[in-house]
């Protein structure tokens, strides 16, 4: 099992640096668009981008997404990716810890975040199949899930919802029973906020609001857009001549709900969300922001930028960075509070889905913020 995980994660890296693993969206960014303001009255120097975030101000609405360890050929990606986190002030999830609790050796391509970033936000990582008894090995103890936290000094605990991917993984967790009030004791038994990430398939109304009953402090949505777990698992069982696997992945790639969707789905549950999955630009960053989310989370971009130095990733945040602040200039938001008080149209097959599932009230509210705020302006005839 520990030389299983370990070379796993390896695989991961690998293929999602070399194949093209992101899903076909039936529902984009595209269908997501602010309504212009010609005055904005906003300089797009002065213009504040910082946010709180479990009780930390963070000086950009910008989280690394939890992407990789359990590798040592890893730690450098790692090494880059918190120095940046340190250097402007983000959030940052390694991932999966579950190596490093099976093989102390690989610990370090974790640990490295703290040593590189001491004041930065950084999240901790389990699966949530780990959270009970599988077929091949119990489930993570208190002090093993404790032991994840402490490994990077970390500041909360993501449980990475996964149950997609282990179905399309020949050698995945397949027992999901008890896991839910498992999650619900853990965030009981941590001093540490508890995030439930999803990891490509999104998150519903309906499980937003069970996930704030068990006592969730935040919700990373990680919708369908970006990569896809199963296409990653489709190539994996290609390089091992799994025909039948690689079919079942493929089979799937497409399965989920959309990020844009996600985001206005798990607003219902009014704590603090993580709009991940296939945000690949500044102006998504601001869709994301506008649509509800409280971080924005960027995967790959952020994977492939630290595999090659240091210098790339600041090229990429510093792209982002502008990116968001010319819509945010352009939608009249001078912060990031603002910016989830701004006007946005949903069209196309977000629109579709969420009128379907009842969200015709939100739809309409996004639409008229700002109408709102002017009719009470105004005086009475």
């Amino acid at each position: 099992m520990t030389d299983e995980v370990k070379q796993r994660k390896l695989e991961h890296v690998k293929i999602a640096l070399e194949e093209d693993v992101a899903v076909p969206q039936r529902a984009n960014w595209n269908d997501v668009h602010f309504v212009h303001q010609s005055l904005p009255e906003v300089n797009l120097d002065a213009i504040d981008m910082s946010v709180e975030f479990l009780g930390q101000r963070l000086r950009y609405p910008i989280f690394i997404s939890s992407l990789t360890g359990g590798h040592p050929d890893v730690t450098t990606i790692n090494r880059n990716l918190a120095r940046a986190a340190e250097e402007y002030g983000l959030a940052l999830g390694v991932g999966s810890q579950r190596a490093a609790l099976v093989n102390a050796e690989v610990e370090g391509s974790f640990a490295i975040t703290r040593q590189q970033a001491p004041h930065a936000f950084l999240i901790a990582n389990i699966g949530a199949p780990q959270l009970i008894a599988q077929e091949g090995h119990p489930a993570f103890t208190l002090e093993q899930i404790q032991r994840a936290i402490s490994m990077i000094g970390a500041n909360a605990l993501a449980v990475h919802l996964n149950s997609l991917q282990e179905a399309t993984q020949p050698e995945g967790d397949r027992r999901a029973v008890g896991i839910a009030s498992s999650l619900q004791a853990l965030t009981k038994q941590l001093p540490q906020p508890v995030i439930a990430k999803e990891t490509g398939a999104g998150i519903c109304r309906e499980q937003a609001l069970l996930f704030r009953s068990y006592g969730i402090a935040a919700i990373d949505v990680g919708g369908a857009g970006g990569s896809s777990m199963p296409a990653l698992e489709a190539m994996r069982a290609r390089s091992h001549g799994n025909t039948a696997a690689m079919n079942l992945g493929l089979l799937y790639q497409n399965w989920g709900i959309a990020t844009p969707i996600a985001i206005v789905e798990a607003s219902s549950a009014h704590v603090p969300l993580i709009a991940t999955g296939g945000i690949r630009t500044g102006l998504d960053m601001a869709r994301a922001l506008a649509l509800g989310a409280t971080l924005v989370g960027v995967g790959l971009p952020f994977l492939k930028a630290a595999s090659q130095s240091y210098e790339a990733v600041q090229e990429l945040l510093e792209r982002f960075i502008q990116e968001l602040k010319i819509a945010m200039q352009l939608s009249g938001a001078a912060s990031i509070a603002q910016m989830r008080e701004v006007d946005v149209v949903l069209l196309g097959e977000t629109r579709e889905w969420l009128t379907v599932r009842g969200f015709e009230n939100e739809i309409k509210g996004l639409a008229q913020r700002r109408w709102r705020r002017f009719q009470a302006t105004q005086p009475e005839a």
